[in-house]
Order: C-alpha cells, then sequence, then structure tokens
C-alpha cells in the first residue's frame, strides 16, 4: 500500500531532490570511500528550511524530507536533525546531530562531526552541547563516520529534557531509522535494477531471467515497505508504529544485502560501485536501539506484556 502525497509534499519533496543534484554522486577523490558527511549539504539544507519541516509543516513532512535525503550516496544528520531534534526540543539546529542510546564508551553515528549530541541517560535525555567535549575518531566500514567520546562528560552541564523525555527520544530514533533505511533501500534497489537491465550474460540481461525479476521484485516490495511504515509512523507519533517500522526495517536489511550485492556480480563487492554506500549505511542502521530483535520487543510490551 502507498497513499499519494498531496501537492504541497510532493513540491516539498521535488524541492529536495532538486537541491541533492549536486550530491547524486560523491565528491572527487571520495568515490572508493565507505562514507562520506557532506557539510555543505547539511548547511544547505537548514538553510532551505527543510530540517524544520517537522516544525513548520508536520511530522510526516519532516519524514519525507528525511527519506529523500537518505537516498544520496553522502551522508547528513538529516534523522536527527529534521525528526528527532524537532520531536523533543520543538526546534532544530543547523548543525549536525548525533544520538547517544548505548554505552557512552562505545563508538557512535556521526559523532566526530556533532554540534550537538541527544543522549539516553536512564529514562531521560539530556541535549550536551559537543563544544569541547573531545571525540576519538573510529574506523568503520559501516556508512557513516563513527566516532566514541574520550572521557565522560559532565552530565550535570547537559540539558535534561525532563520526564518521559528517553523514552519520547528512543520513539523518534526508531521513526529516523527508518526513514533513512526506506531512502537507503530505495537507492539500493534502484542501482541494482540499473545494473541487471546492463549487465549481459549468455547472449541476454540478466534482469531479463524470471528468477532475477522475482527476487528484485521482492526487494523493491520490501523498500516501499520500509517506506510506508516510515511515513506512517512519522504521521501518527504513535510509539507502536515506530516500533514496528524499526522491526520491518532492521529485519529486511539480511535479504536487501544478499539479493543486491549478488545480482550485481563482481561490481557488488567493489568500492568502485555506489552500491555499498547504502548497504553499509543499511547494516549500520540494523544493529541500532537493539536492532529489529529490541524494537519487536517493544511492540510486545506496548501491546501484551501486560496482559500476558
Amino acid at each position: 500500500m502507498d497513499m499519494e502525497l498531496t501537492g504541497e509534499q510532493q513540491l516539498l519533496v521535488d524541492a529536495v531532490e532538486t537541491l541533492g543534484t549536486r550530491w547524486q554522486t560523491m565528491p572527487p577523490g571520495h568515490e572508493r570511500d565507505y562514507a562520506f558527511y557532506a557539510a555543505d549539504l547539511q548547511a544547505a539544507l537548514a538553510e532551505g528550511g527543510f530540517l524544520r519541516a517537522g516544525l513548520d509543516m508536520g511530522m510526516l513532512e519532516a519524514g519525507l524530507v528525511a527519506l529523500e535525503v537518505s537516498r544520496l550516496p553522502v551522508v547528513t544528520s538529516i534523522g536527527a536533525s529534521a525528526l528527532v531534534s524537532a520531536a523533543l526540543l520543538g526546534d532544530v539546529f543547523s548543525g549536525p546531530v548525533a544520538i547517544i542510546t548505548s554505552d557512552w564508551r562505545k563508538p557512535q553515528r556521526l559523532l566526530p562531526v556533532a554540534a550537538y549530541a541527544l543522549v539516553l541517560r536512564d529514562d531521560r535525555a539530556l541535549l550536551l552541547d559537543m563544544a569541547g567535549v573531545t571525540v576519538e575518531a573510529v574506523s568503520s566500514i559501516y556508512g557513516y563516520p563513527y566516532g566514541r567520546l574520550a572521557v565522560e562528560p559532565d552530565w550535570s552541564s547537559a540539558r535534561d529534557l525532563g520526564e518521559g523525555s528517553g523514552a519520547l527520544l528512543q520513539q523518534w530514533a526508531r521513526v529516523a531509522l527508518a526513514c533513512e533505511s526506506a531512502g537507503a533501500a530505495q537507492s539500493a534497489v534502484r542501482i541494482t535494477v540499473d545494473h541487471v537491465k546492463e549487465r549481459f550474460a549468455f547472449g541476454r540481461a540478466i534482469g531479463s531471467y524470471q528468477a532475477v525479476q522475482h527476487r528484485l521484485a521482492q526487494c523493491y516490495q520490501i523498500s516501499r515497505g520500509m517506506r510506508f511504515l516510515a511515513l506512517h509512523a512519522a504521521w501518527s507519533g504513535d510509539p507502536v508504529g515506530a516500533d514496528i517500522a524499526a522491526t520491518y526495517a532492521q529485519d529486511h536489511v539480511n535479504k536487501l544485502a544478499f539479493d543486491l550485492h549478488q545480482f550485481s556480480g563482481g561490481m557488488g563487492v567493489t568500492c568502485e560501485y555506489q552500491l555499498h554506500f547504502f548497504s553499509y549505511r543499511l547494516r549500520a542502521l540494523q544493529a541500532e536501539l537493539g536492532g529489529a530483535d529490541g524494537a519487536a520487543t517493544a511492540v510486545y510490551d506496548r501491546l501484551w506484556k501486560t496482559a500476558a
């Protein structure tokens, strides 16, 4: 199932797509990197008001922006900036935002470039200004810049976002995760479909074989399912919807990664081909917030634990 966008929503998506045109390929010299944080794209999104879509239009529109930006091979903090910050703070930052929901000693996504961090501490969320906080970069293939805090910050200096903020952080982090996964999956499928149309074996395009078509149709259906559930979670603001969207996205990464890389052949295991920018990013998102098991358990806890 999918829903037709309103005229205003379509204009928003078209504007994001137009803005992202210059980042459709990696900058010269970075084509074989595992990740590239595009500070200029982050700034352009802020300057164009796209990070404020959730505040000015609605959280569904913020989800559309996050999904569209996540189709690009470069990365920003679009999910944390446009969705999580808007939901928790009622405001957004122009600079990048990292989310820390696990042990602060562990490597965290986007931490080396973050101006702020939203941190889960017990059942509360904290806003940590990263100015003066020492971050050690961590080498990773997983589609984003990673880093860890060199020393434990003074948490008392962080802004406490109040009672219930921890649950809200987890909810909207899962919505952001689902939107970013849907965008990455959509691009990964598109790249592979384009490849199988052009790659010939035994005198015909490999995409003409029914077995390939069926499995790619499944991958396409998965990417559309990710999209629908992510946008529904953003629109509804329902914690269960967020957990379901994250469960579906994280649970289907293995299928996407296996099929899309297999159909890409030898190109699929090189860094000269854009597929890895999206598949490694999906692997990173798959592991966050307790993974698919954690999200599915959260659904059970919300709907059936008391009854059981």
